[in-house]
């Protein structure tokens, strides 16, 4: 099995694995392209407590929520307004990273 810990910290590009919390977007990208069979159940929950100070299932059903939501944007044709939108976000508050 992997080492969760270490993909993402290669994934996001973090020194130290102790940074990984203060990446929670860019994690959060991550693990939203990240295949969970690849990893014990208990590291990932570990892993989400870590980082996002969260469990595993609730970790799961925000991806499940927000993945759906962003379906029904596509197939409505506002994904593009979306996509402004956090573009103009950014610009304002200074982020940018995703």
């Amino acid at each position: 099995m992997n080492d969760i810990f270490k993909d993402m910290q290669v994934k996001v590009g973090c020194e130290y694995i102790s940074d990984l919390p203060s990446h929670k977007r860019k994690v959060w990208q991550k693990m939203k392209r990240l295949n969970p069979a690849d990893y014990e159940e208990k590291q990932l929950e570990n892993f989400s407590k870590y980082v996002f100070g969260m469990s595993y299932q609730t970790l799961k059903d925000v991806m499940n929520q927000q993945k759906g939501r962003e379906e029904q944007c596509r197939k409505q044709g506002y994904w593009w307004k979306r996509e402004e939108q956090l573009t103009k976000k950014q610009y304002h508050t200074g982020l940018n990273c995703r």
